[in-house]
């Protein structure tokens, strides 16, 4: 009996272990971190990422995160469309477009804290790719992974290079 009642112990403890899915979901920006901006021309966001297979986002104490890179940028997608609805002036002018594919998103656990890093390219309407890489730190894992990708979109719409291409 108490041999099973060990091997019960053992298996409740290795059903911690393993992987698990992580759902990304938007995580609000604070007014004010997205300065306004102009738009000559209506702005149009979509994805151009397909990879809808299980990648790794974080892995510790051996719990491993997994979410897509598809997931992943389609939330950053939705985000960057609310956040030029709230922050852009939009004026008469050509329509412009923003591609936008996430290559990574990881998590790390040092001492006490997350720190992820995001890594994603944006491709402007006039064929310009601007690559990304954005850092982000929390004390909770879900915020850490959520709020990468919000700095991320926060970091792309301050870039001068996005805001002179949506100006123009």
């Amino acid at each position: 009996m108490r041999n099973f009642a060990l091997a019960l112990l053992c298996l409740a403890g290795l059903s911690a272990c393993g992987a698990h899915a992580f759902k990304p979901q938007e995580y609000p920006l604070r007014a004010g971190l997205i300065p306004s901006f102009l738009s000559a021309g209506t702005v149009t966001v979509g994805s151009t990422q397909s990879n809808a297979e299980p990648v790794v986002v974080s892995s510790y104490a051996g719990i491993s995160l997994t979410s897509s890179l598809k997931d992943i940028t389609d939330v950053m997608v939705q985000q960057t469309r609310e956040e030029i609805g709230k922050n852009g002036q939009i004026s008469p002018g050509s329509p412009k477009t923003l591609s936008i594919k996430v290559d990574s998103l990881v998590s790390k656990y040092i001492a006490f804290y997350y720190k992820s890093t995001i890594e994603f390219e944006v491709t402007l309407g006039n064929g310009e790719t601007i690559k990304e890489t954005v850092h982000h730190a929390s004390g909770e894992l879900p915020q850490d992974l959520d709020g990468c990708i919000a700095e991320g979109v926060m970091v792309m719409l301050n870039d001068s290079r996005i805001r002179t291409y949506l100006a123009g």
